[in-house]
């Protein structure tokens, strides 16, 4: 029986009938309106769909910029112009400055607080010194709108809606800073980007919608203008091909047209939600590289300072047994201990070292021939006295930190401010391997006549955080790599380490050409971390196998989809229009060819079904032929309860393809020799509800998308995705529930052997009026007793 016979037939009949009544021009002119109404109603959608990923972005990267702030440094600032004076203040703009480098979509980064009388206020910003839009701490914000307040009130992070102050129109989003030990709020992290840019981001979600409905309405002009033509032309031209089969050709060219849109459409959301997908997975990751990195800070470098500031005088063997667990623990980092020496008393400093056991120890610079050399006549020097791991660092005892560029500068940055800092990465002279490394210094506190008794501090391995990520990751994942970036004194970032191992360089020419040096095509997330008086940067991008486990293919399916159902329907618009010519000719010979166009269909669409069915064989090899075989067995239950070979023609066909939802689960899965866990089992019953969504707006004469979705229902509620029972279920599932279970018992799978044919109908058996219909399970006893069997 021809498969587009019933309903779908008859619609055909009456729309054609419809559109024949209707004259050229005014056909013409409702098509050109509906093409602009659903134009506009996509162009809506799509724009909605534009602002929730903007804000959603907007915000995810507010609070990963929220997560890398010193809250420490941060709660000493007072909110006015006295912290100008303040170390700390300088340190935060600095980042704050150097964060908005690394992001130039963002035109402000700010902190803000309120006072107590309501007023808003700001406590920093990312703006140059001494420019125009600089706000300085205690600036008050006049142009407070009452959505500032409210978060405020509400202490949660929020995108703002498009406002407009004194220094233009922006969307802004706003994150509570919040005290963790305490609960306190600190301060208002704002980020602003302008209208503008919003706008366009926004916009161009359009673009799509609007140059296919333009490309629509002029297929529709084109259209209308050659079927009018058409009417006008002598009848022996009419009767020409391309004429007879106009209305055929026009509606292939809209299917098409309609295809590639939907097609292009579903392939945006799917990678948005792809993006959205891989920041979730690497978040984690993310956050537990910057925890290690501050507790690094806060619990090693800080408590080794506490330790020396507790102590009237810290000997060796002192220093040696409290920083012997850290060096063990990470042998990536290198622990020492410096003081300042005036020059006058570098040969008593000497001295001192020497009768500790190093009698070769002097206090020397890199030459240049790279080895070592006497210090040059300085004020002041900074000479290694202690250092742990004493073994693999010995060569470093004595060397002048202070003749190192960069290192000198975070020494006397770090006397200046009284606070702990690090340098730019810098090659150690005595580095074989000329490995990056950074210093950090943090100053002993006790003061002496000249200044202060020295500085405790680290040398960081460009691997010392790997250890961290080692310790708390799977870095075996391959689908989410991490890199590590320090931004120099120049603002050029330095790789410091990749888990994907990227790169062979290590400093590039500028933040826009080194942070996003990835493919455009990736979607990479950056987090700031402010540490050591320093800007990092954690850099999270899609591994190797992200692509694998994570596959942008449904547009395919959807296309195969389009382009079959459009074929067939342009084929039968094609021979419904060539009616009444070939009726004038012959009608036998009409009528003939009529049901062979029919059959032609009937065979395209069967085929169709056919391919989506090996396509999941495809992707599950190891359940091939499960449909097919379930098909046979539902066919006999059906002919044994009295279908009709119309409804058998149903059943077999929903049988054929019940697992084509199959094709949205990764490969991984369904090949998987092993017992599936919770999730995977979750992603595998999401299988009928993504093939009745394949098939729900094809128009069969029989229930296919509901027989798919219904396929593992249970007569008692327990199946899924609904839980539906009894009656609710209608019979063709009922059916292909029973010889699914069959089946898949008495065959192989990955993870087991077959169970055997009597396991499986005994299993059928004892769910009979409990999980499955009875006389769907007798009908199915009874077709094996008559010597059933399954083709191979």
């Amino acid at each position: 029986m021809p498969l587009i016979r019933g309903p779908g037939f008859s619609l055909s009949r009456r729309l054609t009938g419809f559109a024949a009544s209707l004259s050229g021009l005014a056909g013409v002119i409702l098509a050109v309106v509906l093409i602009l109404l659903l134009g506009v109603l996509l162009s809506f959608a799509e724009i909605a769909r534009g602002r929730r990923e903007f804000s959603d972005r907007l915000l995810r990267q507010g609070r990963f910029v929220q997560s890398g702030l010193n809250l420490d440094e941060l709660s000493r600032l007072s909110g006015s112009i006295e912290d100008l004076d303040n170390p700390e203040y300088w340190r935060l703009k600095s980042q704050l400055e150097q964060t908005n480098a690394l992001f130039p979509q963002y035109r402000f980064i700010y902190l803000m607080g309120q006072k107590e009388d309501g007023e808003l206020f700001f406590f920093i910003d990312s703006e140059p010194p001494g420019s125009d839009h600089e706000s300085l701490p205690g600036d008050i914000y006049a142009d407070a709108k009452e959505y500032d307040l409210e978060v405020f009130r509400e202490k949660k992070a929020r995108v703002l809606p498009v406002i407009t102050d004194s220094r233009g129109t922006w969307v802004s989003v706003m994150v509570p800073v919040i005290d963790e030990n305490s609960g306190r709020l600190l301060a208002m992290l704002g980020i602003d980007v302008e209208a503008d840019d919003f706008w366009k981001s926004v916009l161009s979600y359009a673009i799509k919608p609007v140059v296919f409905s333009l490309v629509l309405v002029l297929m529709a002009i084109l259209s209308g203008f050659f079927i009018i033509r058409r009417d006008k032309l002598a009848p022996e031209k009419k009767e020409k091909r391309v004429q007879r089969y106009l209305e055929a050709i026009v509606f292939a060219a809209f299917g098409l047209a309609a295809t590639i849109m939907v097609s292009s459409l579903v392939h945006d959301r799917q990678v948005a939600a792809r993006n959205d997908a891989f920041a979730d997975l690497a978040a984690s990751h993310v956050t537990s590289l910057s925890r290690a990195m501050k507790n690094t800070r806060d619990f090693q470098v800080e408590a080794l300072a506490r330790f020396f500031e507790s102590s009237s005088f810290v000997d060796r063997q002192e220093f040696l047994n409290y920083v012997g667990y850290l060096s063990k623990n990470n042998g990536l980092i290198s622990w020492f201990w410096i003081e300042r020496v005036s020059p006058g008393g570098i040969e008593s400093f000497e001295e001192g070292i020497r009768r500790e056991g190093f009698p070769d120890f002097f206090v020397w610079e890199p030459g240049k021939s790279g080895g070592k050399e006497r210090v040059l006549d300085r004020e002041s020097y900074y000479p290694i006295q202690y250092i742990e791991p004493l073994e693999s660092s010995r060569n470093l005892l004595g060397l002048d930190l202070g003749s190192i560029g960069s290192v000198g500068e975070a020494i006397e940055k770090a006397t200046a401010s009284k606070l702990m800092r690090a340098s730019d990465p810098v090659v150690i002279p005595t580095d074989e391997e000329k490995a990056l490394h950074f210093f950090v210094f943090r100053p002993i506190l006790a003061e002496i006549a000249e200044g202060y008794a020295g500085f405790v501090g680290a040398i960081f391995h460009s691997d010392a955080f790997l250890s961290a990520v080692t310790n708390t990751l799977n870095t075996g994942d391959p689908t989410v790599a991490l890199g590590l970036y320090q931004i120099d004194s120049d603002g050029k970032p330095v790789l410091l380490f990749s888990t994907a191992q990227e790169s062979d360089s290590h400093v590039y020419e500028s933040a826009e050409t080194s942070i996003w040096h990835y493919p455009e095509s990736q979607h990479s997330i950056a987090v700031p971390v402010m540490l050591f008086g320093r800007l990092f940067v954690i850099l999270a991008h899609p591994g190797p196998d992200f692509g694998v486990v994570y596959p942008i293919n449904n547009w395919i399916f959807f296309l195969a989809i389009g382009l079959t159902v459009t074929l067939s329907l342009a084929i039968l618009i094609g021979s419904l229009s060539n009616r009444s010519f070939h009726l004038e000719r012959e009608v036998e010979k009409r009528t003939e060819e009529l049901r062979e166009s029919l059959e032609i269909v009937s065979k395209t669409m069967e085929a169709s079904v056919n391919v989506l069915a090996s396509a999941v064989d495809l992707r599950d090899p190891y359940t091939s032929g499960h449909q097919r075989r379930v098909a046979e067995l539902s066919v006999a239950i059906g002919r044994k309860l009295g279908f009709e070979e119309n409804r058998l023609t149903g059943l077999r066909l929903s049988a054929m393809i019940h697992d084509v939802g199959k094709i949205q689960v990764p490969a991984e899965i369904l090949n998987t020799p092993r017992k599936l866990t919770n999730l995977e089992f979750d992603l595998i019953k999401l299988h009928p509800t993504a093939g009745r969504e394949l098939f729900k707006d094809i128009e069969f004469p029989w229930p296919v998308a509901d027989a798919i979705y219904q396929h593992h229902e249970r007569l008692d509620g327990s199946g899924y995705p609904e839980g539906i029972s009894g009656d609710q279920i209608i019979l063709e599932a009922r059916i292909i529930a029973v010889a699914d279970v069959v089946e898949a018992i008495s065959s192989h799978r990955p993870y087991r052997a077959s169970l055997g044919l009597q396991a499986a109908l005994d299993e059928v058996r004892s769910g009979k009026g409990k999980l499955f219909d009875p006389e769907v399970v007798d009908a199915c006893l009874e077709v094996f007793d008559e010597g059933f069997s399954f083709s191979d």
